[in-house]
């Protein structure tokens, strides 16, 4: 019998070395797969950006791509055609977080996709299902996988450091319609049994003890006044520090029309 194992145990060792390898390789696959489709999203976008700000103030809105009462800001025509669930772009000036906003009728649809709809572990940054860009909600929620290399939404726990939120206190989110600064007030680890990712309250009570809840548990001390009259975005992404998946960090910011 011990015979037999010790003839067994190379070709045990050969599959677990073997399957490790496998795991490795699709681990790094996927930062390489995220990167070049990132990289190639993010050209199209500073591209038609730049365009834009070359442009006459004046000119003819017909030129501009209409959805209903709303006129599509030129930046984004591009990427629409390449992808219609595109509702914004959300970045950190001196960071890696400069990704395009997708929204599907879930919440699941990009948590494995990547902007062209191609299956990524990676998956995308994308905005609750029950947001709307038309009309923001009190809280606007924001998806995002925490990436090792601090692209996507891997750099939010660094908001929990003081010093960090001090040099980067604005986030900023561009819709198809409007442009965004979102004022950092609060960052914090999080369970799932704190519903951060209510959209709308049902009165300004309500939303005024939630903001209470969120200002107990923040880290950071940010000089932003937050009441029932503002509205809010709310950044979310699964925190690595810990081997749970009920385990979130979370970043929320004052939400002013630029």
């Amino acid at each position: 019998m011990k015979k037999r194992l010790s003839k067994l145990l190379p070709f045990v060792y050969l599959a677990v070395f073997l399957y490790s390898g496998y795991l490795l390789v699709q681990y790094l696959y996927t930062y390489v797969e995220s990167a070049s489709s990132l990289k190639d999203t993010q050209q199209i976008y500073e591209t038609a950006l730049e365009d834009t700000k070359q442009l006459a103030v004046a000119e003819e809105t017909s030129q501009e791509h209409s959805l209903g009462e709303y006129s599509m800001r030129r930046q984004f025509e591009k990427l629409y055609k390449v992808n219609e669930d595109i509702v914004g772009w959300v970045s950190v000036e001196g960071t890696k977080l400069h990704n395009p906003i997708l929204q599907a009728e879930d919440n699941d649809y990009y948590l494995n996709r990547n902007f062209t709809r191609e299956s990524s572990r990676a998956g995308s940054v994308f905005m609750d299902f029950r947001n709307d860009i038309q009309d923001m909600s009190q809280n606007t929620v924001l998806y995002g996988h925490a990436m090792r290399n601090d692209t996507m939404f891997g750099s939010l726990k660094k908001f929990g450091e003081q010093d960090y939120a001090d040099e980067h206190p604005i986030i900023y989110v561009d819709t198809l319609y409007d442009g965004y600064d979102i004022e950092v007030f609060a960052a914090y680890e999080t369970t799932i049994d704190f519903y951060y990712i209510e959209t709308d309250f049902q009165t300004n009570e309500e939303f005024s003890e939630f903001l209470g809840e969120v200002a107990a548990r923040s880290l950071i001390d940010m000089p932003v006044e937050v009441g029932p009259e503002d509205r809010i975005v709310t950044l979310s992404t699964c925190n690595n520090s810990v081997n749970s998946k009920d385990k979130r960090y979370v970043v929320q910011g004052k939400l002013v029309k630029r």
